[in-house]
């Protein structure tokens, strides 16, 4: 008998090409295939790992969309800004060939503020707005849009 695997909801997952990530990944709920609000920031590299609990709420999901659109015209963005929970900006540094290199910087308000440079492959966008879409739809099947 075997259980099923499912791959863990995250609503971004930067990994960079010569090490080094930042994640943020929802907790199981009651309700099988659909994420809690409630979840884990990752970060690490070759100097530094933390792990931080936060949340994210489904209003939440348009600003890290407009984040998305943001770093891909080539401006910085934060997302959560001097909120309750940590913020997460994201600074692209330069652009080459078929790779980024972006600076994601990590504040708590409170205690700690971290930033980890990771050199990414251009699809990582795509790749996060894929995890987005994925974790939208899920919360759609119980919570419907206005």
């Amino acid at each position: 008998m075997g259980v099923e695997e499912h791959e863990p909801f995250a609503l971004l997952r930067i990994v960079g090409t010569h090490g080094g990530s930042v994640v943020v990944q929802m907790n199981d709920s009651y309700a099988p295939g659909i994420p809690d609000v409630s979840g884990q920031l990752f970060v690490h590299n070759d100097f530094v790992t933390g792990i931080h609990d936060t949340y994210v709420a489904p209003e939440d999901l348009a600003g890290w969309a407009h984040v998305l659109d943001e770093v891909a015209a080539g401006r910085d963005a934060v997302w959560r800004e001097a909120a309750r929970v940590s913020e997460v900006g994201i600074r692209l540094d330069w652009r080459e060939d078929d790779h980024d290199r972006i600076t994601v910087t990590i504040d708590d308000q409170q205690t700690t503020r971290l930033s980890v440079s990771l050199h990414v492959d251009r699809g990582w966008i795509d790749e996060q707005r894929a995890l987005l879409e994925r974790l939208r739809a899920a919360w759609a099947r119980l919570i419907p849009e206005d």
